[in-house]
């Protein structure tokens, strides 16, 4: 269990592929891979030698799931995906599953 969230949004599937490619260029990009007909993307940090990842995130038909194993706030790690959703405009809510 982790940290969970969601960011619910109206993203067009351009803006999924654009997403899709900013994470792939964050530093801590470890892998994605496709559990339970959902693609997962996978973050962790160089001094994670865990079998968890430190971050993981998947896209649905109304938003973005993450989960951070680690806890932390929201967008640590993930400031390339934040300032990509605020360049475009795109109107966001965060549901916080913890609370």
């Amino acid at each position: 269990m982790g940290f969970e969230y969601k960011i619910i949004a109206k993203f067009s599937q351009e803006q999924i592929a654009e997403i899709q490619d900013v994470v792939k260029t964050i530093d801590e990009f470890d892998k994605k891979y496709i559990f339970n007909n959902k693609t997962f993307w996978d973050f962790r940090s160089l001094d994670n030698k865990g079998k968890m990842p430190d971050i993981s995130i998947c896209f649905d038909n109304n938003g973005i799931y993450i989960c951070r194993y680690g806890g932390g706030y929201l967008w640590k790690n993930l400031q390339e995906l934040k300032e990509y959703i605020e360049h475009k405009n795109i109107k966001y809510t965060v549901f916080d599953y913890q609370e």
